[in-house]
């Protein structure tokens, strides 16, 4: 991965993990004929989940500005590499901070927002 952005933030260093999760809520009903049915409900929100470290002097910083966006609830453009942008909302952030100097490892939650 290269280059991956968020609104205005482009990571320093790509995370070292990305999951997608891709989703579509059904319900299955049994019929009375001892078989099923499976009625398509909707495409739900896809969830973009990663991990990563941010090092160096402007470690702290970089996490900072992760978090501001977290708080402020806005809305925007996810671009990864390798997979279709996405409007999204950033809905968990979590930072562990290690015995080494300006070293956060991290972890971030987006939720793909409908488009309007």
């Amino acid at each position: 991965m290269s280059a991956m952005r968020f609104r205005t933030f482009v990571w320093p260093n790509d995370p070292e993990s990305l999951r997608i999760r891709f989703l579509r809520k059904t319900e299955v009903t049994e019929r009375a004929d001892g078989l099923w049915s499976v009625r398509n409900i909707a495409r739900m929100a896809r969830t973009f989940e990663g991990e990563g470290v941010f090092y160096g002097e402007n470690a702290y910083t970089n996490f900072s500005l992760l978090a501001r966006m977290l708080y402020d609830g806005v809305a925007g453009t996810l671009i990864l590499p390798h997979w279709e942008n996405a409007t999204v909302l950033l809905t968990e952030l979590e930072v562990i901070e290690e015995p080494r100097e300006n070293f956060l490892r991290y972890r971030f939650t987006f939720i793909e927002m409908p488009d309007c």
